[in-house]
Order: C-alpha cells, then structure tokens, then sequence
C-alpha cells in the first residue's frame, strides 16, 4: 500500500469516527464492553438486560427519525429502509420506534418502564394521556396491564365528556324547537291555506337541520 492510499484510508476512519460520534449518546448504557458477567448478580443480569434492550429500541427509533427527516415523501423512506435491509419488520413497526424516540427526548428517559409500557404511552392515540401516565408510571416497573388502564381511563373519561357534550345541546335543542313548530302550526299558521303550511314546515325543518349541524360542529 502506498503513501497516497495510506492517507485515504486514514481520512476515511476519521470521517467515520466522526460520523459515529455524532449520533445521539445513550446516556443510560450502563453495561461496559469489558465487564466480567460472571460477577453480576442475578438481579444485576435482569436490570443490564432490560436497559440494553430498552435503549436499543430507543436508539433505532431516533436513528429512523434522522433518516425520514432526509426524505421528502413515506415511499421514498419505506424504499430506502427496504434497499438497505434495516431490520425493523413492518411499517407499524417502524412507525412505532419513531413514536418512541419522539416521545422519551429531553431528559424523558424510561426507568422502571418495560419497553412494551413504553411503545403504549409513546403510541400517538395516547398523546392526550401519555405525559400524566408516564409520570405516573416512572420508577415503579408497573405492569403493561397497568400501564395500559392507567391510558384506558384517561380515555374512557375523555370519550364520556364528549360524548354528553355532544349529546346533551342537541337533546335541549330538540325539546325547544317543537314547541315553537306546534306553535307555528296552531296559531300563526291558523288559518293559512295547506300549500303555504307545507312550504313553511319545509323551510322551517331546513333551518332547523343547518343550525343543529352547527351546534353538533362546534361541540365536538
């Protein structure tokens, strides 16, 4: 080899190096390369397990959120992963490392909770409930099941408000509408001849629809 290709291949471990130095650190990592394993407690053995795993799915998200932010379109990333054989199963899958790096940023780290638990209060139909349940689950290794009734009351009651938000103007609107609609048909439609009652009751329930659909629209 010569002195000319010596100094390419110099130049190109540094540029890796300072590629790899530049991803995100995981700060939680807490299992060195030259560390005796058969001096590890049993207990010791489970923590080390469960913290690598956790902060490989964490780092595999954030690696896949710095590569969708590169592409323009879902396609061309779902190509790119596909051509580079990352192995990351389906796009829900991929979608859900992406969810996870998203959410445990700034600090948010996930002591005490399962990498399931995580994937459930990270997922984007939890976003409303997440912050409340992780702080409620942070540090005391809940068990999925918890952590998922912990969301599904947050989500139950959510539902409920807007469902009786929903429900109860239209109820008081139908009840106050038919009062002035037999009015209208008794006293000031009194007299009037049937073709002039009908064009009215139809105007009348026309109205009637556009303002419930308002009340409906701005009650959700």
């Amino acid at each position: 080899m010569n002195d000319d290709m010596q100094k390419r291949v110099a130049l190109n471990i540094i540029k890796m190096k300072k590629k790899y130095d530049s991803l995100p650190k995981v700060e939680s990592y807490k299992l060195a390369s030259n560390i005796d394993l058969k001096q590890l407690t049993l207990d010791d053995l489970a923590f080390q397990y469960g913290e690598i795993d956790r902060q490989s799915h964490l780092l595999k998200g954030q690696i896949l959120l710095e590569v969708r932010r590169r592409f323009s379109s879902d396609k061309e990333f779902g190509q790119w992963t596909s051509a580079h054989k990352l192995n990351v199963g389906s796009q829900q899958n991929r979608n859900q490392l992406m969810h996870l790096a998203e959410f445990f940023v700034d600090g948010r780290d996930m002591t005490g909770i399962g990498i399931t638990a995580a994937y459930a209060i990270s997922a984007p139909k939890n976003r409303a409930k997440a912050l409340a349940v992780y702080k409620q689950a942070y540090g005391k290794n809940l068990s999925v099941k918890e952590v998922k009734t912990l969301l599904a009351e947050g989500k139950e009651k959510q539902d409920s408000l807007k469902e009786k938000t929903k429900k109860t103007p239209n109820a008081d609107y139908d009840s106050d509408v038919k009062k002035p609609a037999t009015n209208l048909i008794n006293n000031i439609l009194k007299g009037k001849a049937d073709k002039f009652k009908l064009a009215t009751l139809k105007l009348y329930n026309f109205l009637r629809r556009i303002i419930s659909n308002y009340i409906e629209n701005i009650t959700l």
